[in-house]
């Protein structure tokens, strides 16, 4: 091949390849101002006219409407949930309706809706610091997955959350208590419900006064709850039934439920291991084929000493003694083979609280998304084309395969 050819040949992939790796910002987000001195006077219109990636910015105020966002953006009040209301303008729909994925609805007082917040066949959504009363089911969520629930008030509906056929979901930080129920298809009334959904998180939550339950379950399975407060519901703290199986419990508080810690019906390999079980009348109903502690060996620290062992759960009336100091109770108790001597706390942070399942995993990094960076300035990589490396090679291929095709002709 000769080198007057060549020579424009290889400039012509150095710039192809100037061109290729030299990265592709997004454009900015935009912000649509509602209310106040904004362009728009309601939420709905607003988002109508929103791009992806988007930030609605909504001000203090009550906006009375339905809303319906069906694009990935995020709606945002600029002054916090007690100073930004929305309530429904028709009370037997939801007040907000997530129809489209990576949404994100942030610090409102969402109420008067047969559902507060829908999230309806929708994944990588976000619902936080927000105040959700007054609705027949504060949250509900129907065929929806890999979503995010955090740091809410959700006290003072029919329901706090519900779960119709959604699974790989997280739960963090939030409280729902004081659920009322409300008759119809609200009859009982729960801080959350599982209805066949599975692999769900649910961490930190306050799931306390309820009429019926803290937690009930139907038809759900390999379920996490940890570091969760279950006291005072008027029924059971949490209700397993009808295939229910192998949901874990730990780090949780069980206390002075009026007629039950847990009830178990119909549903096997359910464990609770490291939960306090204070002042209740009962502690487990039925739980034959259920774990009440630990099935396999764990370490844990108990008087600053580290153990390896089963484990089982704190219980305030019990009174059997520990002669080798090992945290762990002589004689079993209420089914518990290995019961604490002591209350959690007691145990350090050695054990780990139990993975959630990778189906919900893919949730994590929404925890950390805000409103400011949302979407911004990332850069575009073409799917299969990740690596400079493999763009320089292709670049190169292309290269010897032209010279190879000049010296065949």
């Amino acid at each position: 091949m000769e080198a007057k050819h060549f020579v424009p040949l290889v400039a012509v992939c150095i710039v192809l390849a100037a061109c290729v790796l030299t990265p592709i910002s997004r454009v900015s987000a935009s912000e649509l101002n509602v209310g106040g001195q904004g362009q728009y006077r309601t939420i709905s219109a607003a988002i109508k006219a929103a791009n992806a990636g988007d930030i609605i910015l909504v001000g203090p105020g009550t906006y009375v409407e339905n809303v319906v966002v069906d694009k990935p953006i995020t709606v945002v009040s600029t002054k916090g949930a007690q100073a930004t209301v929305v309530q429904a303008a028709s009370t037997s729909k939801e007040v907000f309706l997530l129809s489209g994925n990576d949404i994100s609805i942030q610090g409102l007082t969402i109420t008067g809706g047969h559902m507060g917040v829908e999230f309806g066949h929708v994944s990588n959504c976000i619902l936080t610091k927000c105040i959700v009363k007054g609705n027949v089911f504060g949250v509900y969520l129907s065929g929806a997955s890999s979503n995010l629930v955090s740091n809410n008030n959700l006290n003072n509906n029919h329901y706090g959350m519900y779960l119709d056929g959604s699974s790989g979901n997280k739960f963090l930080s939030n409280s729902a208590m004081h659920e009322q129920g409300g008759g119809g298809q609200a009859s009982l009334s729960d801080g959350i419900y599982l209805y066949k959904s599975n692999n769900n998180n649910v961490s930190g939550c306050d799931l306390s006064n309820n009429i019926n339950f803290g937690a009930s379950f139907y038809g759900s399975k390999n379920n996490v709850f940890s570091n969760n407060t279950f006291s005072s519901n008027a029924q059971f703290a949490v209700r397993l039934r009808d295939s229910s199986d192998n949901n874990k419990f730990s780090y949780n508080t069980f206390k002075a439920n009026v007629e039950n810690g847990v009830l178990i019906a119909n549903s096997r390999g359910n464990t609770f291991y490291f939960n306090n079980f204070v002042d209740e009348k009962s502690h487990f109903y039925s739980q034959e084929d259920n774990n009440i502690n630990s099935t396999k060996k764990l370490n844990y620290t108990y008087n600053g000493e580290l153990f390896y062992g089963f484990v089982g759960n704190y219980y305030s009336n019990y009174i059997g003694v520990d002669k080798d100091g090992n945290g762990i109770g002589d004689s079993s108790f209420a089914g518990d083979k290995y019961p604490l001597i002591k209350p959690i706390v007691n145990y350090g942070q050695a054990q780990p609280i139990p993975s959630p399942s990778p189906a919900s995993e893919t949730s994590n990094a929404l925890a950390n998304k805000t409103a400011a960076t949302a979407g911004q300035n990332a850069p575009v990589v073409l799917p299969g084309f990740e690596t400079e490396a493999a763009i320089f090679g292709l670049l190169c291929a292309a290269v010897v395969t032209a010279i190879l095709n000049r010296r065949g002709s």
